[in-house]
């Protein structure tokens, strides 16, 4: 009867010790929590693609111009450098004597660097500089106007800029910006009649630029 007391015994102890080992290994072996969205951004050097449009108020149009943006670049922990190439659609300024078409081409480079960071998103601050390319075409309306002039006219654009980004994958964001532009050399746009020359379009020294991109991170 003693030894059947002692075998008794020894089973439920080797059925809790069994039950123990079972739960520490269900406990080992826990999948782990997946990584939390908007963890996205890294510590290290990322190049980056950009595609978007862009919009500008340039005091030559009432609606000023719009068109596509092209970039690339680097980005690094404090700092991203950006190459941009910003193609406008053509303008068109029609009056009674004349009419304008008017394209703006820029090719420059940007640089900003992060203020704030919360997750997915990056506000950032910077300025940039470029080279601006005006294509002028003109016709005249009416007699005895001479809309001679160069078709391309060069002139350099440069100013401060902030953008905030929204990254919702491993691969890709989306970015909105806003710039105001200088710009330096644009083009007075008229015409030379009997009285000489008279301008109809100077533009603005000054205009703001909002844009929006999808970026892509290969």
């Amino acid at each position: 009867m003693a030894s059947g007391t002692v075998l008794l015994r020894l089973c439920v102890l080797g059925g809790l010790l069994a039950g123990s080992a079972s739960l520490a290994a269900e406990a080992t072996e826990a999948p782990r929590a997946e990584e939390a969205p908007g963890s996205y951004e890294s510590s290290s050097v990322q190049w980056q693609l950009l595609v978007g449009g862009l919009a500008s108020l340039d005091g030559y149009a009432s609606t000023g111009y719009q068109g596509w943006l092209l970039g690339a670049g680097w980005e690094f922990p404090r700092l991203r450098i950006r190459f941009q190439y910003l193609a406008g659609l053509p303008s068109s300024m029609v009056d009674a004597r004349t009419e304008v078409k008017l394209e703006q081409y820029v090719f420059g480079f940007w640089l900003d660097t992060p203020v704030l960071r919360s997750g997915a998103w990056r506000w950032s601050v910077g300025a940039g500089a470029g080279f601006l390319l005006f294509g002028r075409t003109a016709f005249a309306r009416v007699g005895g106007l001479d809309t001679a002039g160069p078709r391309f006219l060069p002139a350099l654009l440069t100013g401060p800029d902030t953008s905030l980004r929204w990254r919702f994958s491993r691969y890709l964001a989306v970015e909105g910006s806003l710039a105001m532009d200088a710009v330096f050399g644009r083009p007075r746009i008229g015409f030379q009649g009997p009285q000489g020359f008279e301008p109809l379009y100077e533009g603005w020294a000054v205009r703001p630029r909002l844009s929006v991109a999808m970026l892509v991170f290969p």
